[in-house]
C-alpha cells in the first residue's frame, strides 16, 4: 500500500495548525478572565466581606491589619489526586495573630466557631517558608496552615474570591518573621 506523502504532510500541516490555534485562543480567553478577576480584585468587595468577618468577631479589630489567607494541598495516589482547600480571615498585630476559617457560598462570607487569637503563650512554634505559615499548639501538634499572598483571583467553587491585598500581604511577612521569632524565642 502506498502513502501520498504530500496529502499525509498537508494534513499534518493543517493539524497542527488548528491544534497551535486553539492554545493560543484558549491561552488568550484565560489571560482575558485573569486579568477581569484581578480589577475585580482590586474593589475590595471580596476583601470587605472578610473583613465583616473580622469585625463581628474581634472587639479591638481596629487596632489589627486584616488579610485573607488560603491553604490548598495537593495530595497524589497513584493515579487519583486530592486537593484539599482551606481558606481563611486572619489579623494580625506585634505579639497576636487572629484566624478564624471562612466559607464562602452564594456571594456571601459566613465562619465556623469564634475564631483564636493566638499568641507565644499558646503557640510552641511557628514554622514560615515558601509554603506558607505552619502553626503549632502547646502540644506539638499542627493548629493550622496557610499561606498569604498579595492577590488571589477565582479559579472555580474551590477558589472563590478576587482579593488583591498587596500592602496587607506585605504587612504579613513583616509581621510574622518578628512573631516567629517571638513564638519560637530566636
Amino acid at each position: 500500500m502506498k502513502w501520498n506523502r504530500i496529502a499525509l504532510v498537508e494534513y499534518d500541516a493543517k493539524t497542527i495548525a488548528l491544534v497551535v490555534a486553539s492554545i493560543v485562543v484558549l491561552f488568550i480567553a484565560v489571560m482575558i478572565r485573569e486579568h477581569i478577576n484581578t480589577k475585580k480584585g482590586e474593589t475590595g468587595e471580596d476583601l470587605a466581606k472578610v473583613r465583616e468577618v473580622l469585625k463581628r468577631l474581634l472587639p479591638d479589630y481596629a487596632s489589627y491589619t486584616t488579610a485573607y489567607a488560603l491553604y490548598k494541598n495537593k495530595t497524589y495516589r497513584g493515579r487519583s489526586t486530592t486537593t484539599t482547600y482551606a481558606h481563611y480571615a486572619i489579623a494580625f498585630k506585634p505579639g497576636a495573630l487572629f484566624v478564624v476559617p471562612i466559607k464562602y457560598s452564594g456571594g456571601e462570607v459566613s465562619w465556623q466557631g469564634s475564631g483564636a487569637l493566638l499568641t507565644k503563650d499558646n503557640l510552641s512554634r511557628v514554622d514560615n517558608d515558601v509554603m506558607g505559615t505552619v502553626l503549632f499548639g502547646l502540644d506539638g501538634k499542627e493548629l493550622c496552615r496557610f499561606d498569604v499572598m498579595a492577590g488571589y483571583t477565582k479559579q472555580d467553587k474551590y477558589e472563590p474570591f478576587n482579593i488583591q491585598q498587596k500592602p496587607e500581604w506585605e504587612a504579613y511577612k513583616s509581621f510574622i518573621d518578628g512573631f516567629m521569632r517571638e513564638v519560637n524565642g530566636r
